[in-house]
């Protein structure tokens, strides 16, 4: 079985570096040259909870790639999935899958060019980062739930789900569009709580911006309902115990102990700020999908669009991280 990684870089690096660890046929393919000859060089170092290691594993330009693959497994930002899958979509043989190990609701549109028994949308739990060229890094084992839209069990499922499961826990799940969307309601909490720079602790700490955290959940879960998402728990919270339905004091109640558990965890690892001048996010994947969505359902979603607005500001240089963005949004909520 060969397999090609689409987008090397902290999630694409350790799943496929884990793979390649493991003694699997694995291509890394990416665009950033520095990276690829870094790993070309001195191998991929991957840095896990059970011990750091290095495996040798072709990394190569998208034009650089040859013959046939059975499965990608695509880890590239959200807005540049179509310009990826365009790139190698025929070097894939007519049955190879494609995965999507993205932030984001990717699959709709991979199914539009492969059909959707060669899509498999994936979760991604796992806090990783790039720490230099040919070097990633994560500190925890992680965990993937993958399936098909259509949720129903194939043989390209049950085949990716022995693979990935090898290497890293996975499970399938006949509800892949319900967990997509609960981290997209946990992408979209994190971007919010990114616009000061400050640590989770001192943001959570704040009346103002938690009323803004429960208040986009409350849109996120309002949209996702309107369109017929069967919400999945996550580890830090349930997203349908956010609906705008339920007692004000009761989200407050369960957003302050989904916050115990992140800032735990931040205290625990370091991770790169989601947020940074000049650094394009794909916002418009995730806050932007929800806002997108709202519109065809009906749902109105003013914090989320101008969470939206604010967040390309910050990445166009036009506006600096700090509390007063909290004092902004706050306006756009009842």
């Amino acid at each position: 079985m060969r397999i090609v990684v689409i987008g090397a870089g902290p999630i694409g690096g350790i799943v496929g570096g884990r793979l390649a660890r493991a003694g699997k046929d694995v291509t890394l393919v990416d665009v950033d040259v520095e990276h690829l000859r870094a790993i070309a060089e001195r191998g991929l170092r991957v840095d896990v909870p059970d011990g750091a290691f290095n495996v040798s594993v072709p990394a190569i330009l998208p034009g650089e790639m040859e013959g046939k693959f059975d499965v990608g497994l695509v880890a590239v930002r959200s807005n540049y999935t179509l310009n990826a899958i365009t790139l190698v979509v025929h070097h894939f043989d007519p049955d190879g899958v494609l995965v999507s190990l993205q932030n984001g609701l990717n699959p709709p549109l991979i199914e539009e060019i492969v059909g959707p028994d060669r899509t498999i949308g994936a979760v991604v739990r796992m806090r990783s980062l790039k720490v230099a060229p040919g070097h990633v890094r994560t500190g925890s084992e992680g965990r993937l739930f993958i399936g098909h839209l259509h949720g129903k069990e194939t043989t390209a499922l049950k085949t990716v789900h022995a693979l990935l499961h090898s290497v890293i826990p996975t499970e399938i799940t006949d509800n892949i569009r319900g967990v997509l969307w609960s981290k997209l309601s946990y992408t979209c909490l994190g971007m919010l709580t990114s616009l000061t720079g400050e640590p989770l602790r001192t943001v959570c700490a704040d009346e103002v911006s938690r009323r803004l955290c429960v208040a986009l959940l409350g849109e996120v879960t309002q949209v996702g309902g309107a369109t017929g998402v069967q919400f999945e728990p996550l580890a830090e919270y349930h997203p349908a115990d956010f609906y705008p339905s339920h007692a004000l004091e009761d989200r407050f109640a369960a957003f302050d102990a989904a916050a115990a558990i992140g800032i735990a965890r931040e205290d625990r690892d370091a991770v790169p700020h989601l947020l940074q001048a000049g650094v394009t996010t794909h916002v418009e994947f995730t806050v932007g999908h929800v806002v997108r969505d709202g519109r065809r359902a009906g749902v109105p979603t003013p914090l989320c669009e101008a969470l939206g607005g604010m967040i390309h500001e910050i990445e166009d240089g036009k506006r600096h991280l700090g509390m007063q963005n909290y004092a902004e949004l706050a306006g756009f909520v009842s």
